[in-house]
């Protein structure tokens, strides 16, 4: 959702987890091998290896153990009270974590809200293409999103799949930042469902570092040197079913994101400019989503 499940996390935004001892998929994600990759190699720039953390919620949790699963993210149950409101202003929890490699940061984030919505008419595809090639301005940033197409993707030996209950398909990033630098990738998305869950996982598709069009690389906007290979990003967005038994509950969807992707040392020289735009980037998106998805909600729904 937000850039994937729509375009929360600037193209990849990021977090820096603890190892798991068994980073594998749920068995009924195992279908979604970008997932696996997400889970099983996270991010690996400049000899650093970042992993992400597998999901809070696990589809199967009985009541007391999603409550337990909130509570650990909320760390307190005022919080996951507030987190559960009904309420385009309720909060979010964000956390950014930093990782220093030899020419770059690896930027890494974990963020949860809830949302109200019929999971069931969750479409992350539908929601691509009807964004195809409009800009989102937030924070001084400007980011575009376009579905590649059979003919963009053949001279890469790549092939999309959107039919089916694991779409599978590719989208070309255009974003610029603070009017300092420019940034284009390539994009590998694939989604799965479960009855409780949908998942949405990306990674920078290796496949476009080569030259041609289009392709992974960053600018220096004030020089007029050759385009840098950007070393890439990866996140996976999770949708559970809440299911608590409680009236706060009802309708309500967890969703949580966890991404990396490397900062080059030398877009901001290690300063956490970009890191500080990642709150009301954030904020602004969250809150976006939660309108959209509340113009649609039946009206015997709401509060």
């Amino acid at each position: 959702m937000l850039n994937h499940l729509a375009a929360i996390v600037l193209a990849p935004i990021l977090f820096l987890p603890p190892q798991q001892p068994d980073p594998s998929p749920e068995p009924a994600h195992q279908r979604n091998p970008v997932y696996e990759v997400a889970l099983r190699d996270g991010l690996k720039a400049g000899g650093t290896a970042v992993a992400l953390p597998a999901p809070t919620f696990h589809d199967g949790l009985d009541d007391e153990g999603r409550r337990a699963a909130l509570l650990s993210v909320c760390g307190s149950e005022q919080a996951v009270n507030d987190l559960l409101r009904d309420s385009v202003t309720a909060p979010y929890i964000l956390k950014l974590h930093d990782a220093k490699t030899a020419d770059s940061i690896i930027r890494s984030v974990d963020l949860w809200f809830v949302v109200r919505a019929d999971l069931n008419t969750l479409d992350p595809l539908k929601l691509i293409t009807q964004t195809d090639a409009k800009a989102v301005e937030v924070g001084n940033m400007r980011f575009e999103q376009r579905l590649l197409t059979a003919d963009d993707l053949k001279p890469r030996n790549r092939v999309a799949q959107l039919e089916g209950d694991a779409p599978h398909w590719f989208v070309h990033l255009k974003g610029r930042l603070l009017d300092r630098i420019a940034f284009e990738a390539v994009d590998e998305v694939m989604a799965t469902r479960t009855d409780d869950s949908m998942v949405i996982a990306a990674r920078v598709d290796p496949a476009f570092n080569t030259p041609g069009e289009p392709t992974n690389h960053w600018k220096n906007l004030a020089e007029n040197g050759p385009a840098n290979p950007f070393q890439g990003g990866v996140s996976y967005v999770k949708v559970s079913r809440l299911k608590l038994k409680s009236k706060e509950a009802a309708d309500a969807l967890f969703v949580e994101m966890h991404a990396a992707f490397a900062e080059p040392e030398a877009w901001f020289r290690g300063a956490p400019i970009l890191r500080s735009k990642f709150a009301p980037v954030a904020q602004d998106q969250v809150r976006r989503l939660r309108r959209e998805l509340l113009k649609n909600r039946p009206k015997s729904s709401l509060p």
